[in-house]
């Protein structure tokens, strides 16, 4: 429906897992879906909003569209054209800052993501982190997240709510003695956090911001690729 939602879950999908925020191993992170829901979420919340609510796209469906799986309806218009996009200009770099500034300052003790009805809604359950799930809505999508990877979620998207402003006013520039550029931009947000993380991941060596993207978009190119065998 809008190419800027791909790009934005693709951005913050690499800037999460470059800070060790998702993990391909099982444990206490944020998962990709349900970092892929925040960022869903998000764009409902903008003004005007850039992606229609779940509850949205149900009520446009017809008996065709029709889908109950175990109990839970599934159902969501199939025909595009259905749909009425409302006008919202605002670029990728916007979006981008306004994302970490958004969940920099989310009630996250007291409220749960919707995305089917695009707003927030009172905690259900005692858990730091509670993401409903899209279809079955008794579920957190996000219920094995803990108080620790919450609270390195958030202080990352302050941080980098803060790197992403700067960029906005520095130019990239060259130190003296330097034979590249400093990181700026996008690419600054890569670069090792000054958030304490944990000392298994404090340990770890961090490679140049260039091999981090290359590596990235690497693991991202064989999971796709894979998934099409």
């Amino acid at each position: 429906l809008d190419p800027r939602v791909r790009h934005l879950v693709f951005t913050i999908r690499c800037w999460a897992r470059a800070h060790g925020i998702t993990s391909s191993i099982p444990g206490a992170w944020i998962s990709n879906f349900s970092l892929t829901v925040m960022v869903l979420f998000f764009l409902q919340k903008r003004n005007p909003p850039i992606i229609p609510t779940l509850n949205h796209l149900r009520d446009l469906a017809g008996p065709a569209d029709r889908s109950v799986i175990e109990g839970n309806d599934c159902t969501f218009v199939r025909d595009f054209s259905k749909i009425q996009l409302q006008r919202n200009s605002e670029t990728l770099e916007t979006l981008l800052c306004e994302f970490f500034v958004f969940y920099a300052t989310f009630p996250f003790s007291r409220m749960s993501i919707n995305i089917r009805k695009g707003k927030e809604q009172n905690k259900p359950e005692v858990a730091p982190l509670h993401i409903q799930n899209p279809f079955e809505t008794s579920l957190n999508v996000s219920k094995n997240v803990n108080a620790t990877q919450l609270d390195r979620f958030v202080a990352l998207c302050q941080e980098s709510s803060w790197l992403v402003q700067q960029s906005e006013t520095n130019s990239p520039k060259s130190a003296a003695g330097e034979s590249s550029p400093t990181p700026w931009g996008l690419a600054s947000l890569l670069l090792p956090s000054q958030v304490e993380g944990s000392k298994s991941r404090k340990k770890r060596r961090r490679e140049p911001v260039s091999e981090t993207i290359k590596s990235l978009l690497d693991s991202i190119k064989n999971k796709n690729q894979g998934k099409k065998r």
